[in-house]
């Protein structure tokens, strides 16, 4: 099924088209958090950073989180996304099995204490924005590939496979999309 920007809800996932121009998005599988006509924005699923999360929370003992890099926008801001909405209240759901943020301190407590691991909950540096309108011309023009998401897809795929993984299973110019390599002059 093709998706329009009629289409942009939270939980819809957005493909970057592989010959998008701008760097911080290449490639990029951004996790629509939520979607109004004043403004849009989302988490980037595939840029695992290489910062470690402790230099972020004081006083909790944290080893080895992964931390993701939401997009561009104010990195000093921290967020959330997670399956959990029995252990971690307050959260939004924004897709199927998917919330978006609640108590960060339970959270982080349930993630210390064992109870929550990482393949129930992501957190991000930053975040990606649009203002009004913006997405819905980005779409119109072809620079993302809109796609339902799911929890499975945000915490079950390898973060590195799941762009061409998404594309390849749409078929179609879709499946071709996903050979691309990352420089088309190699090939």
């Amino acid at each position: 099924m093709s998706y329009t920007a009629d289409d942009l809800q939270p939980g819809m996932l957005l493909l970057a088209e592989p010959f998008l121009e701008d760097p911080s998005f290449h490639r990029s599988v951004i996790l629509l958090c939520e979607h109004t006509t004043a403004h849009s924005f989302g988490l980037v699923l595939n840029n695992k950073q290489e910062i470690v999360f402790d230099s972020f929370v004081d006083e909790k003992v944290l080893e080895d989180v992964p931390l993701f890099s939401g997009g561009p926008v104010d990195p000093t801001i921290m967020q959330f996304v997670h399956r959990r909405p029995d252990l971690i209240p307050d959260g939004v759901l924004i897709g199927p099995g998917i919330y978006w943020s609640g108590s960060f301190e339970v959270a982080i407590d349930k993630v210390v204490a064992g109870e929550i691991g990482f393949d129930e909950i992501k957190f991000f540096i930053g975040y990606s924005g649009w203002g009004a309108g913006q997405l819905e011309r980005e779409v119109r023009s072809n620079a993302w590939v809109l796609h339902p998401g799911n929890d499975k897809l945000v915490f079950d795929e390898p973060h590195e496979r799941l762009w061409r993984k998404i594309l390849h299973a749409k078929g179609g110019d879709f499946r071709v999309l996903s050979t691309y390599p990352d420089d088309p002059n190699l090939n």
